[in-house]
């Protein structure tokens, strides 16, 4: 499966690889050809061209409303696969695609025995960067409407959000136009793609010999499906797989077992966090003690969201039984708080991390205010809960009904 925001050259690179197949029979299936280089596609000219080597071509047209995108693509690989013509699949997705959506498909197949899951499996998860673009994309603020990308009404992400997710969850990464750019920025941008998904490994797109083999070569365990741990996740559970930071680049986790005092960070976080290019992880308010937040920022983007209750908060009867999560459960444990905490991971170019750290260190409650209690926490005012309020009041407006 191939992802990538438009304009990455996904069709490009997908052409240089057919080229080296050799003799296997591969088939193409497009999610939404009006936005590449497959869109004067319609069986004649060009399409000949390319699919007269034994190779098919379908659409997945990503405005199909009867259906989702899983049940479009899992039917369309199952149509496929049903043909028994083909060797290889290639699934070229819309640049507005989530690789996690995509990765999805396969692992709920897997997991619950679906047809799906004794006719393919998902070999590689690759993500196209386009080399002349991306730093300035995992950078920028613009919502995707903006550049023509959205994917509706409702869809309110901006350019770094995406760019970052499909970054992070891949298995290959292919960085396209790498003779574009000059050798220092090249080096750069492909630390910065280290750092976001130390697991994934880098192809020139250019070599295009060495990536098609790269590409042809089955991952390891394809049939137990694919997970991903991308930087900032390495770095809570202490992985030391990153490269290593520099005077430029900067990488670390800020934790704590206090709460935060909901305006005091509130404040923290409308400010600006110069040279921070991914910060994600949890946190945890005194004013709303029972609940597990999770905070997800870009250069271009922050947001939080209530994600479940802390195990503490949780009756024991309801906890996982099994020894791995116990083991890691009592290495998070406190007398004082249990496992509430704070762990936030940062990834940075020219950014100060001490200094921020010490920004999100003022936000803890104080002595004194630990010493007031959770009753009195929970009365303190919170921009936190007006702030959900007033999404789920949009939402509802919003509602058909």
């Amino acid at each position: 499966m191939v992802c990538g925001c438009a304009g990455a050259g996904k069709s490009r690179v997908i052409r240089e690889w057919v080229a080296e197949r050799g003799s296997e029979r591969w088939a193409l299936l497009l999610h939404d050809r009006s936005e590449h280089e497959w869109a004067a596609v319609d069986g004649t000219g060009h399409a000949i061209d390319i699919y007269s080597l034994g190779e098919s071509l379908a659409e997945l047209m990503r405005s199909c409303a009867s259906c989702s995108f899983r049940e479009a693509l899992t039917d369309a690989i199952l149509t496929i696969a049903g043909m028994r013509r083909f060797d290889r699949l290639i699934v070229e997705c819309s640049g507005l695609v989530e690789a996690t959506m995509a990765a999805a498909v396969f692992n709920d197949a897997i997991a619950d025995e679906e047809p799906l899951a004794g006719l393919a499996r998902l070999d590689q998860l690759v993500t196209v960067v386009d080399a002349a673009t991306v730093w300035e994309g995992v950078r920028s603020a613009d919502a995707l409407g903006e550049r023509g990308m959205s994917g509706g009404e409702d869809d309110t992400r901006v350019l770094s959000e995406l760019l970052v997710e499909q970054i992070e969850h891949c298995s290959l990464i292919a960085l396209n136009r790498s003779e574009a750019i000059d050798g220092n920025c090249r080096e750069r941008v492909i630390t910065l793609l280290r750092y976001l998904n130390p697991e994934a490994e880098v192809l020139l797109a250019a070599d295009r010999v060495a990536g098609a083999a790269r590409i042809l070569a089955p991952r390891d365990r394809a049939e137990h499906g694919i997970s991903f741990q991308p930087g900032w996740a390495k770095l809570i559970d202490g992985n030391d797989s990153l490269p290593e930071s520099s005077q430029e680049w900067s990488t670390g986790v800020f934790r704590a077992s206090r709460p935060f005092h909901p305006e005091r960070l509130w404040r923290c976080v409308e400010e600006d966090w110069p040279g921070v290019l991914r910060c994600k992880g949890y946190f945890w308010l005194a004013s709303q003690p029972d609940r597990c937040f999770s905070w997800e920022q870009t250069a271009g983007s922050r947001h939080f969201e209530w994600v479940g209750h802390w195990w503490v908060a949780t009756p024991q009867p309801e906890w996982p039984t099994n020894e791995a999560f116990l083991r890691r459960l009592k290495s998070q444990w406190t007398i004082e708080f249990g496992d509430r905490r704070q762990e936030l991971a940062c990834i940075g170019y020219g950014a100060d991390q001490e200094t921020l750290f010490a920004r999100l260190k003022r936000c803890l409650l104080t002595t004194d205010e630990l010493l007031l209690g959770e009753e009195a926490w929970r009365r303190f005012a919170d921009p936190f809960e007006r702030a959900t309020q007033e999404a789920g009041s949009r939402e509802d407006e919003t509602d058909p009904e």
